[in-house]
């Protein structure tokens, strides 16, 4: 029998050699009785000649394969520039590790052990090992390039194509209290304190402060829109508090350009990419120890303490749901402490 299911497939695949070639692909059915079919009029068409096989083409070294795959990204087909800079980066550690290996002599196990490779190296950021994340990022990028060359007739099937991501490290969010806003605030560049400034009052990410332009921000009515996001659900309307509007104010009158955040806070750069330097810089002078994106996270918290409900929390912070909202919300121990509090004395006025 020359049907097989692959790993986390639902449908039946088949395999089998005709006239000294390997006819391998999928059915496209689920049901096995039916897939049994479309394998044996197959065999029969082919024998009729009435269909052929589509001879592979030569398969190219991997970083051939890389530079296409970059020249596809960076030329449009619905990648975002943020998007292609991130592949860019990805593929500097593909290229080193895979080098000029024929595709083709590239097997699940050589992903693997790249995975294993990739773990035991340092982060040029915090210097610290690289966090599973990041090697996700890798892994989609090689998925990404191996779909590439299947559809391209270079392969039969991907390697990748059962190689699962890791599971995400778990994050000790941090939730910045008010003493060290006010020193990490005093201590930013104008422009990280601005970005920071934003995300504090209005839980937003910091790709979605970077990419703000003059048209997204409505001073007058009170908010902003974010235009592009990670899901639908990121896209909406932001309100703004007065700390936030008058960030926002001082940018739209410090720049004739159409970015709010510009590269290095010169008019008519680029959109910022990340502070991630900016911010290390700031917080070891400091000896302080979280992310930028913790700011989020920070408002999050303190937004559940101020009573906002989670529904109205989710969709202030672009989610689609509220499975998201245990990682974002952490409310402190102390309030944690006071609710316990507030329900004993609930129980006893109801006991009177």
């Amino acid at each position: 029998m020359a049907l097989y299911k692959r790993p986390g497939s639902k449908y039946w695949w088949m395999k089998f050699t005709f006239d000294g070639q390997l006819v391998q692909q999928s059915t496209k059915l689920a049901n096995k009785r039916d897939a049994l079919t479309v394998e044996s009029a197959y065999r029969t068409q082919l024998a009729l000649g009435k269909i052929g096989i589509e001879p592979k083409r030569k398969a190219p070294t991997f970083d051939k394969a890389v530079d296409d795959f970059l020249a596809w990204s960076k030329s449009g087909n619905n990648i975002k520039a943020s998007s292609h800079k991130r592949y860019s980066q990805c593929c500097q550690n593909l290229k080193i590790y895979f080098g000029v290996v024929r595709v083709d002599r590239i097997k699940t196990k050589d992903i693997e052990k790249f995975i294993d490779w990739r773990g035991g190296q340092k982060s040029k950021g915090t210097g610290g090992f690289i966090t599973r994340g990041t090697i996700n990022l890798d892994l989609t990028a090689l998925k990404i390039i191996f779909r590439r060359l299947v559809e391209g007739k270079f392969l039969s099937e991907s390697p990748a194509q059962t190689v699962k991501k890791l599971k995400g490290n778990d994050r000790n969010f941090h939730v910045i209290s008010t003493d060290e806003e006010k020193l990490y605030l005093m201590a930013s560049p104008p422009l990280l304190q601005d970005v920071a400034t934003v995300m504090l009052e209005t839980g937003m990410r910091c790709g979605e402060v970077y990419q703000l332009k003059r048209q997204d921000v409505f001073l007058a009515e009170g908010y902003l829109k974010v235009t592009e996001g990670k899901t639908t659900s990121s896209i909406r309307r932001v309100h703004l508090s007065t700390r936030a509007q008058k960030v926002l104010g001082c940018r739209m009158n410090k720049f004739k350009g159409e970015n709010l955040f510009p590269q290095n806070d010169i008019d008519g750069n680029k959109p910022t990419y990340h502070l991630n330097r900016w911010h290390l810089e700031t917080t070891r002078k400091l000896g302080l120890k979280f992310r930028l994106y913790d700011a989020r996270h920070t408002f999050a918290s303190r937004a559940v303490e101020d009573g906002i409900d989670l529904l109205t929390l989710s969709q202030i912070l672009g989610h689609s749901d509220l499975k998201m909202m245990a990682r974002y919300a952490h409310p402190s121990e102390t309030f944690k402490a006071d609710a316990i509090k507030q329900m004993e004395l609930n129980r006893k006025a109801k006991a009177v």
